[in-house]
């Protein structure tokens, strides 16, 4: 069965096409089997990362390589309707800011792991309403049973600084911790990812980018 991986937080421009793209780079440079990435926001910015186009249907499904496929899926279709799950190792869900999108997602497709990126560029509105999709995870795990492990990603942010927001927060849910930060490198990463089309690793300037979100996976997954 597939390992299902969402990107969420409820804050445009906080960092979720950043981070999903990268896991998704990581898991098919690094892992065994195939990864379907899920494009579930209506601007399609990580399907176009790979496609360099905007999609032509509402769920147009395309084989990057043999270790890649992408899905666009902006009306949040349940993913299962559309693709056997079976085919995949790894499927990483990148989602829009509504949280009634987000609880639809989660509701539809049961993530097993749940990835809150808190970006430099966005610090304060990631920060000051991370309690939001921590709310709902909360909600959801005392409502329905689903607990997923959450992880928060500092992209650029001072570890100690997302902690001490964390700590102020009163609900929260059981499995959730903070990853080490990255370093503050947001305006390439930002370049990277909408103007090049590339990850930021293959910079040669940033090379080191890989290590941190390889070290991010082996260490939550």
């Amino acid at each position: 069965m597939a390992r299902i991986i969402l990107c969420t937080h409820n804050s445009g421009g906080v960092g979720k096409t950043t981070l999903a793209v990268h896991i998704t780079g990581i898991l098919t440079s690094k892992w065994r089997g195939k990864t379907l990435l899920v494009d579930c926001d209506d601007q399609a910015d990580s399907w176009q990362f790979y496609t360099k186009r905007t999609p032509n249907k509402d769920f147009e499904y395309l084989e990057i390589n043999e270790k890649l496929a992408i899905f666009e899926n902006k009306n949040r279709e349940k993913i299962t309707r559309r693709i056997n799950l079976e085919e995949y190792q790894n499927i990483v869900l990148d989602i829009d800011s509504p949280l009634d999108n987000t609880v639809k997602v989660i509701v539809d497709n049961n993530p097993d792991f749940v990835f809150i990126p808190v970006n430099f560029s966005q610090k304060h509105k990631a920060l000051e309403n991370l309690f939001k999709p921590l709310e709902v995870l909360t909600s959801l795990e005392i409502k329905a049973g689903y607990s997923p492990k959450v992880i928060i990603v500092p992209l650029g942010i001072k570890q100690e600084i997302v902690s001490e927001k964390f700590e102020a927060i009163g609900t929260k849910p059981q499995n959730c911790c903070i990853a080490q930060a990255m370093k503050n490198v947001q305006m390439p990463m930002s370049e990277a990812i909408y103007k090049n089309k590339k990850y930021l690793w293959e910079s040669s300037q940033y090379s080191d980018a890989r290590d941190y979100f390889r070290s991010l996976l082996t260490e939550h997954l």
